[in-house]
């Protein structure tokens, strides 16, 4: 595979056409994020083509505000990626010494007005380039950490249409897990059989996990922070 010449730059309103819109409500909404953190998240652009982005929000735990929170978010909070380790960091007392970087999706080959990755641009180091920029972003602005959703290693497929990197991904950047879906000790709601994925190969990795008997853990997604500064837990 050839590997492809991309750049990195934060989202804003003037490279924002470029960008897939899929994961927030409006224009509206776009502008008063951009208002609120001064950008968007991060794009990967082959010239004026983006083909990979990273959306990020300012966080304020334990009690944030989803005002601009996309509206599928809302209602079902562990559905976005975000959502989760918002739960999870509420539900373990994890508390920061201030605001911070919390990213939500990753969309690595989706170009604008598409719904689906083109795999060509997936295995080119899009996400990991995207990660770095952001780790950059964050501590350049002073966020006392970052957190994530890190994906399942061993169903890869879950991570490309929920929009997450691996967890083994966050580790080698310096990320810890503190937390494990459902604790690892039981399978997290999207490996149950009523999960209706678009895509078969999901099923088709998750089947072959319990099948194998693997770890529940590694199974599981995990909650991922990066220590910026001081980090409490009361």
């Amino acid at each position: 595979m050839n590997k492809l010449k991309y750049t990195i730059e934060p989202i804003t309103i003037k490279n924002l056409d470029s960008v897939n819109q899929d994961c927030w409500d409006n224009r509206d909404v776009q502008l008063k994020i951009i208002a609120s953190q001064e950008i968007l998240g991060f794009g990967a652009w082959i010239d004026s083509v983006c083909v990979g982005s990273l959306h990020c929000y300012k966080i304020v735990l334990p009690e944030w505000d989803d005002s601009l929170f996309p509206a599928y978010g809302k209602n079902r909070l562990e559905d976005w990626p975000l959502g989760w380790p918002l739960l999870a960091a509420k539900a373990k007392n994890i508390t920061f010494n201030g605001p911070v970087w919390g990213h939500s999706c990753f969309h690595v080959g989706r170009l604008v007005n598409t719904h689906h990755s083109d795999p060509q641009y997936l295995g080119q180091g899009i996400g990991k380039a995207l990660l770095a920029a952001s780790i950059d972003w964050a501590k350049k602005h002073e966020y006392s950490a970052i957190i994530a959703i890190g994906g399942s290693k061993i169903v890869p497929e879950y991570n490309v249409v929920m929009g997450c990197l691996p967890w083994t991904t966050y580790a080698n950047s310096g990320f810890r897990v503190a937390a494990f879906e459902e604790d690892g000790i039981k399978a997290p709601w999207w490996t149950l059989p009523q999960m209706n994925w678009d895509s078969p190969t999901i099923r088709n990795q998750i089947e072959e996990a319990l099948h194998n008997k693997e770890n529940l853990e590694n199974i599981c997604a995990r909650l991922m922070v990066l220590h910026l500064s001081a980090l409490t837990k009361s």
